[in-house]
């Protein structure tokens, strides 16, 4: 019977450590993706020093994305951050295709910004769309003092909104330098 006893010991002790085993390394795992996930989260410009850093955490103020079309539509997708970095990536039918960046001042932060504003964005709707496949939209998403608004336009959008986009595309063309990621 001691025997019996001494065995469910046994057996009961090699439970509790398999138990301990799996638990140290499911931390261990959560851990490490952690780490990992922190350092993967910086993002550097190699081709400039002055470029600042951009962690995924921080979300542009703005960002717009031209969608693709059954024709030549541009497809590309630009970010602005509170700091002035800014980034671009350009998929097809654009100038500069690949992923680019740049920084502007604050004082053209506070333009766009402004323009945003009299538009009224976040007075638009989510949505101005038609059943046509094969109409291109545009995405502007705007981060601005906590509040989040996204618009998706491929039809009958206001004027105010198309007065944007093409203040964010005129505002791209006059942008002279853009770093190669």
């Amino acid at each position: 019977m001691k025997k019996l006893q001494g065995n469910k010991k046994e057996k009961k002790e090699g439970n509790m450590m398999i138990n301990k085993f799996i638990y140290f390394s499911f931390l261990f795992l959560l851990f490490s993706c952690g780490l990992i996930q922190n350092k993967n989260s910086i993002k550097y410009s190699p081709d400039s020093v002055n470029n600042p850093i951009i962690e995924k955490k921080d979300i542009p103020f703005l960002k717009m994305r031209k969608t693709p079309c059954y024709g030549k539509c541009p497809y590309f997708e630009v970010n602005f951050y509170e700091n002035g970095f800014v980034t671009y990536e350009g998929l097809k039918f654009v100038d500069k295709i690949g992923i680019y960046n740049t920084q502007i001042n604050k004082k053209k932060v506070a333009i766009i910004k402004d323009f945003i504003r009299l538009s009224d964005f976040f007075s638009f709707d989510e949505l101005y769309d038609a059943r046509v496949s094969d109409l291109p939209s545009v995405i502007i998403e705007v981060n601005h003092n906590g509040n989040f608004h996204k618009v998706k336009a491929r039809y009958k959008a206001p004027k105010k909104f198309k007065e944007l986009v093409e203040f964010i595309d005129n505002f791209l063309v006059d942008i002279d330098i853009w770093n190669k990621n």
